[in-house]
């Protein structure tokens, strides 16, 4: 089988991956999303692949990452394997879009609201409890969130984020005993489960931020919770985030299709690389 990465060719899971592949007698080439394109009623070579892994989206126009959108749709078109589907990476990359479609398959979700004025947004704030956490709409490891319960600081958090033309997204923040659960689920089933603590005061617990991780053996409520929300987005592979309210109420946070096993491999002692190759090599399941 021949494998192609979408992604930094020195990054640690684009190596991972590459070292997986060949343990399984397979060939692993890197691609650069930058570098490609695609042809319409001419000769224009495509990837000669089996199976096409995201690993990353680098930064770029809005144009740009559209037509990169459109080149992993018409490959797919043409019989490619992508893992994820671009439907599904572009769902969970938008933070709005991908709570909408999990509430709407009847999964709980923090109360959010995400508005575009100023106005709108401080009464936003007001219905959400004064407590919210303000997060970039695209954006990921934690990086760009806020802690906001103060009026005055909403205001200029707020104020600032409408200035640049940007979405202003606001959850209410849930109460919670410090610490949230990473499942990884790949092709309708779950691989394991990492609790992710918050350290040192702070209430982030992404372990890009200094979140402690810690192995954890999910539970058949949460197990149920991860492969409902990585079919309502679409994702045959995905790092679900879960956070348990002082309630003992599940909510589930976020679906991220391009999600890391650096930290899970190690407390799981889950080959996860190995995992995945070993999946391409089944046919897809269909969601």
């Amino acid at each position: 089988m021949h494998l192609s990465i979408l992604g930094d060719r020195e990054g640690w899971h684009a190596r991972d991956l590459e070292r997986a592949a060949r343990s399984r007698g397979h060939e692993a080439l890197h691609l650069d999303f930058q570098l490609l394109g695609h042809g319409l009623a001419c000769d224009w070579e495509k990837p000669q692949t089996d199976g096409l892994i995201v690993r990353t989206m680098p930064a770029g126009s809005l144009e740009q990452v559209v037509f990169r959108m459109d080149l992993l749709a018409a490959w797919e078109r043409l019989g490619i394997r992508v893992v994820n589907r671009p439907k599904a990476l572009e769902a969970a990359i938008d933070k709005f879009l991908s709570l909408e479609l999990l509430h709407r398959e009847g999964l709980p979700v923090p109360p959010t609201i995400g508005c575009q004025d100023l106005t709108s947004a401080m009464l936003a704030f007001d219905r959400l409890g004064r407590d919210v956490v303000v997060k970039p709409l695209f954006g990921s490891e934690g990086r760009g969130m806020v802690r906001i319960q103060d009026e005055q600081i909403a205001w200029r958090v707020c104020h600032s984020i409408s200035r640049t033309g940007s979405v202003i997204y606001l959850q209410k923040f849930v109460e919670n005993p410090g610490w949230d659960l990473r499942l990884f689920v790949l092709g309708h089933r779950v691989l394991g489960g990492m609790k992710r603590l918050a350290v040192n005061g702070d209430w982030r617990t992404n372990v890009a931020q200094g979140g402690k991780a810690e192995f954890y053996p999910p539970q058949r409520e949460e197990c149920g919770l991860a492969v409902r929300a990585a079919r309502a987005v679409g994702a045959e592979l995905a790092g679900i985030d879960l956070l348990r309210a002082q309630s003992g109420d599940w909510y589930v946070l976020e679906v991220n299709a391009v999600p890391g096993w650096r930290a899970f491999s190690k407390v799981t002692e889950i080959d996860v690389a190995l995992e995945i190759v070993k999946y391409l090599e089944t046919g897809r399941k269909e969601n």
